[in-house]
């Protein structure tokens, strides 16, 4: 066998496309397809992807997409790892080594690390520095679990007919406004949201790329989150099903004060509770924990994360990761 490993370039976008949805046929095509077309447009990830070839046959790759992060420095390029793959019958021949050699660059980020990766890369990859983790935790939305147990009970409903409501009273003089377009969403000034030391960057570029020009943009609502009539923040809902249950995903969300961040969770579970739908998922860097209001669980499964980078790694433990970063969204749950 000859073993060939070249760099990535959008000639060979079909062709790894019809390899990579040959190995993932639960992910969606157009996704697939999303995902190398972001490639395609950042030159600079071309040379960090690595596509390994017996003769002319794709048996493994790894690929990369650009992810900004702003700190008290300024605005600074990561390079997001993803769908690192080698077929079975080529395992333990050396070449998974091959592929994470590729990884010997600074400022790499990956969340969501298969168990055997998580093994494997720090034998290979220099400079591996696990960050936290990304948790998983499921919400109780009582008023939507009580409708849907009358709606499965009256066989009259499914999550397909659910209508996310255009605007949601919170109390407080606190509402939810979904958004009609872009240009409707609310960005500060300064360019963070949280006040943290380090944030990946929510802007309006990021927002064009990931929930307008997304191949199901339909099925994402972005909602303003609005005090006293001003907007202080966002969340990003949509429906989804894990281990068969019918939930709302927390996809996102952002505030300009760092305090504010449960008023999310909260946002979750009243639009759960207009829904019909009884229980929220949240996939997020934050420590949580268990909490009794909203009543939230903190799952077992966790999310593997880690950085490549020389620097210190103290803030990038505290970076806040959703399930809108990476590929979270489209892989763990439907």
């Amino acid at each position: 066998m000859s073993f060939l490993t070249i760099s990535y370039n959008p000639e060979w976008h079909s062709r790894l496309l019809s390899f990579m949805q040959g190995i993932y046929p639960h992910r969606d095509f157009q996704y697939l397809d999303w995902w190398l077309s972001n490639i395609d447009n950042y030159r600079e990830c071309w040379d960090k992807c690595a596509i390994v070839l017996d003769n002319d046959k794709i048996i493994g790759c790894t690929t990369v997409n650009v992810l900004d992060v702003i700190d008290t420095n300024g605005r600074k390029q990561f390079f997001a790892q993803a769908n690192t793959i080698l077929l079975p019958d080529y395992r333990g021949k050396g070449l998974s080594r091959r592929i994470y050699e590729r990884y010997n660059y600074p400022d790499w980020i990956t969340f969501g690390f298969t168990d055997i990766a998580w093994k494997i890369q720090r034998k290979y990859v220099k400079d591996f520095t696990p960050i936290n983790p990304v948790n998983v935790y499921v919400s109780l939305s009582l008023r939507g679990f009580i409708s849907s147990h009358v709606w499965r009970l009256m066989k009259r409903r499914t999550l397909k007919d659910c209508l996310f409501p255009m605007h949601v009273g919170l109390g407080r003089k606190e509402e939810l406004v979904l958004i009609k377009g872009i240009d409707d969403v609310h960005f500060p000034n300064v360019g963070k949201w949280n006040g943290d030391d380090i944030e990946i960057v929510r802007n309006r570029e990021y927002f064009q790329k990931r929930f307008f020009n997304i191949f199901n943009s339909d099925k994402y609502y972005i909602y303003n989150y609005l005090s006293h009539g001003v907007p202080i923040g966002y969340v990003i809902f949509r429906g989804t099903v894990y281990k068969g249950i019918d939930m709302v995903s927390l996809v996102d969300f952002r505030f300009e004060k760092r305090k504010d961040e449960m008023k999310a969770l909260n946002a979750a579970v009243a639009v759960a509770g207009h829904c019909g739908i009884g229980f929220v998922i949240t996939l997020t860097s934050r420590n949580w924990g268990y909490r009794l209001s909203p009543l939230t669980v903190l799952m077992k499964k966790k999310l593997h994360s880690a950085v490549g980078t020389k620097e210190k790694t103290d803030k990038l433990n505290e970076i806040l990761v959703t399930s809108a970063d990476s590929d979270l969204d489209f892989v763990y749950y439907k």
